[in-house]
């Protein structure tokens, strides 16, 4: 497969390189349109298992997707190294050839197809859709984002005022600090005013400068059907849950799929993995599923050196408003599925910057602020030979005259790692897929036997059991909302005497604890020498399992 990690993929890139993977490995994989997005591009599902096993949807499924949010390209790269990965791997590691035999994997590597093409072939930012929303025009008079000085990328401008809220820090003329409330201003200081470069429409020199906002503001994991709040509320929300084609799509594809033991939507940045719950502490969290994660947690802290983390008690700005509608509390709290966030790259880690809460961060002195500004720089100057960082350099802005514009790269620094460490924040993530995939619950057949009680008469047994780690329930919030399915035996050949046709054990635990992993059956079946007799043991999120023997 013709692909390399240092660079970020178009749309037609990832459809070409799905493709290849196809021609390929044609018996493990296959590509399926499952929506179309506001500007009519194809969303596409890619699936990885033998279907010579079985089809995927008898297996156990392991969900990934990727760019909910248009500029966070990195995930769509760490999808495309994950298949890699499986696809190369299969016959050669033991353990990749095992989960593809016995799970299935499906994955969206990209979502926003609109606006990360968007994102990725101009200098604009935005959040996810190119549909405008909330209104159709941008006509307000104000500043608006733009490239101004023609070099592909939009950075800041700092304009000298007097009466400005910033100026140049004491430690690093790059970085800019506040001014100190009781700072009244000293002829041996310059002030600035800091903005995102870009054009004034109706500009007045007598009238304050704000920002307007992008015509794009819809958020795509604003959108799911969980704790959904109006606008009003929750910026971005949309008009109403799975409102945007986008989303539908992944809403539709995920409830069609009862076999998803496990999601992971990949975003940037900050480098943690998360969890639920996003609106509450952890108190009201089952304390059973609370160890599954934490346990899990463990495992993805050591494949990919990000902590898991609570959204809400460790990735929320504002306790009392905490953003909601996201796809963790719809596929955790309303379907049960063992849901998890990875906020990718991690630049302030790589300048050894401590890792701090959200609320920590809303509270964080100017002091530190400007200490962490600084480590940040350092860094960058002797890691990254200052390639992130653009210093500022004057120009003469049409309307404002002479400002500077410089500042750190948005896309490929802030936003997303330079492409020189993307294939390292790519085969790292993708180790956490596979554990996600080894944990699931998957269901055998672990004894099949008859025993001949004369006359055609045959006592039949068959031992069923999980030898996964996750219980076929997969978490103890699908009990409470009533979304697992127990575990269902059949047994045909032959005319039953005694038990059931078809029968429900219901659930088994797994190596996590919480009930037997196993159990017995018993039927008396009348058969003629030679008749096959056969018993199937199905969970959607454990998969099916089958066995038969030959009477006599």
């Amino acid at each position: 497969m013709n692909i390399s990690f240092d660079k970020y993929h178009t749309y037609d890139e990832i459809r070409a390189f799905l493709q290849d993977c196809i021609r390929e490995y044609p018996e493990l994989c296959r590509v399926e349109c499952i929506g179309k997005s506001y500007q009519d591009r194809e969303i596409l599902m890619f699936e990885i298992t033998n279907r010579k096993t079985g089809p995927g949807s008898d297996k156990p499924g392991i969900y990934t997707d990727a760019n909910t949010h248009a500029g966070e390209v990195t995930g769509a790269e760490v999808v495309l190294y994950t298949i890699k990965m499986l696809l190369e791997g299969y016959g050669k590691d033991p353990r990749i050839t095992n989960l593809i035999d016995t799970r299935v994997f499906y994955f969206i590597p990209r979502i926003t197809v609109d606006g990360s093409e968007y994102y990725l072939s101009t200098p604009y930012m935005l959040r996810s859709s190119l549909r405008p929303w909330p209104e159709e025009t941008d006509d307000k008079p104000g500043l608006y984002a733009e490239d101004v000085d023609g070099d592909g990328r939009i950075l800041q401008m700092r304009v000298k005022n007097p009466d400005g809220a910033w100026k140049v820090s004491k430690k690093d003329p790059r970085v800019m600090v506040r001014r100190r409330p009781d700072d009244l201003g000293s002829p041996d200081e310059v002030y600035y005013d800091l903005y995102t470069e870009g054009l004034v429409r109706d500009y007045d020199p007598d009238v304050s400068l704000n920002t307007v906002p992008s015509k794009y503001r819809l958020d795509f994991n604003r959108q799911f059907p969980t704790n959904w709040a109006l606008p009003v509320r929750q910026p971005g929300s949309g008009d109403y849950p799975f409102a945007e084609p986008e989303m539908k799509a992944i809403g539709d594809f995920i409830l069609a799929h009862p076999n998803i033991v496990s999601t992971m939507c990949y975003h940037t940045s900050g480098g943690v993995l998360l969890r639920p719950l996003c609106d509450k502490p952890d108190r009201s969290l089952d304390s059973r599923d609370l160890a599954i994660y934490r346990a899990l947690g463990e495992i993805g802290e050591e494949v990919t050196g990000y902590p898991l983390k609570s959204v809400f008690e460790s990735f929320t700005w504002d306790p009392e408003r905490p953003a909601v509608g996201s796809d963790l509390e719809w596929a955790y709290e309303t379907l049960g599925i063992l849901a998890f966030e990875t906020e990718l790259w991690d630049m302030q880690g790589r300048a050894g910057i401590r890792k701090r809460s959200m609320n920590e961060m809303r509270t964080l002195s100017e002091k530190d602020r400007e200490e962490d500004a600084v480590k940040l720089l350092k860094w960058n100057d002797e890691e990254m030979g200052g390639a992130l960082f653009h210093d500022w350099k004057p120009f003469n802005h049409p309307q404002l005259g002479e400002v500077e514009i410089g500042g750190w790269e948005p896309k490929m620094g802030r936003q997303n790692p330079p492409v020189s460490l993307l294939e390292d924040e790519c085969k790292r993530n993708a180790q956490f897929t596979i554990s996600r995939a080894a944990v699931t619950p998957h269901l055998v057949i672990e004894k099949f036997a008859a025993e001949a009680l004369g006359d055609e008469l045959y006592k039949v047994e068959a031992v069923v059991k999980n030898d996964g780690y996750l219980p076929t329930h997969v978490t103890y919030q699908a009990l409470k909302v009533k979304q697992a399915q127990p575990v269902k035996v059949s047994l045909c050949g032959g005319t039953l005497v005694s038990g059931k046709e078809t029968q429900e054990i219901g659930h088994l635990g797994g190596r996590s604890g919480g009930g037997d992993t196993k159990k017995k059956l018993t039927w008396v079946v009348r058969a003629e020498k030679g008749t096959k007799i056969a018993v199937t043991a199905v969970s959607p999120r454990a998969g099916k399992a089958r066995a038969e023997l030959v009477a006599g």
